[in-house]
């Protein structure tokens, strides 16, 4: 039986407003089966780029309050849309 691959992404910011604030963390915690390994990008690492292939072969996200600040946030500052590329139950 195959396991799906799941993420838990939080980030963290200098402010509430992706228009005039910076992402200076993105951590995910990546779960396959008992299979686990986190990755965390800092500063200049985070890119579209490096945030998408950390998340490669992901099925499902799980955020706390994501679809209301992480995942905008990530949206507005990067132009990736996490919600229409990965399930992210509410």
């Amino acid at each position: 039986m195959r396991r799906r691959v799941e993420a838990y992404l939080d980030i963290e910011t200098t402010g509430l407003s992706p228009w005039s604030s910076e992402i200076t963390v993105v951590g995910i915690h990546l779960c396959n089966g008992d299979n686990t390994r986190f990755i965390q990008l800092v500063g200049k690492d985070i890119s579209a780029q490096s945030i998408l292939e950390s998340l490669s072969g992901v099925e499902v996200i799980y955020t706390y309050n994501g679809s209301r600040f992480d995942l905008p946030f990530i949206h507005t500052r990067f132009g990736i849309n996490l919600e229409e590329n990965f399930s992210h139950p509410s």
